[in-house]
Formats: structure tokens, sequence, C-alpha cells
């Protein structure tokens, strides 16, 4: 695969994820969904849970990632 395919690929499946937030992928399926070879798919799917993009489950599903509220470590004198 090409970088510019690659490019591509993550950025179809942000739109995927994007644009129905409550989807659920395992990696057989977004292989299908998008596609792609295993471990193409497995690497992106990956890269975008590394960049918290998307979160993984406790089955290995791949969902969309829900921001999470930072803790302030800042105390009012």
């Amino acid at each position: 695969m090409t970088p510019n395919t690659i490019e591509l690929l993550v950025t179809r499946i942000q739109e995927a994820y994007l644009d129905k937030p409550s989807l659920e992928l395992n990696l057989p399926q977004a292989q299908m969904r998008f596609s792609t070879d295993p471990a193409t798919c497995a690497a992106v799917l990956d890269a975008l849970v590394g960049a918290r993009v998307l979160d993984r489950t406790r089955d290995g599903s791949y969902v969309r990632a829900v921001p999470r509220k930072r803790v302030s470590t800042h105390h009012a004198a």
C-alpha cells in the first residue's frame, strides 16, 4: 500500500465512526467494510486507538473514543 492509500483508509475509517458514533466493528468486520487486508486494517485501527480516535472494547471490537475530561492539577491558592 502506498502512503496515499493508507491516508485515504484512515480518512474513510474516521468518517465512518463520525457518521455513525455507535459503530462497533471487530477486525474481520472492519476488513470487509473497508476492503483491506488484515495486517493493514489492524495497523490503521491500532494507530487510531493510539491517537485516541478509537477505543477497543474488552471483546476486541473497535468503537469511537469518548473524549475524557482532563483533571486539573492546579489548585486555587
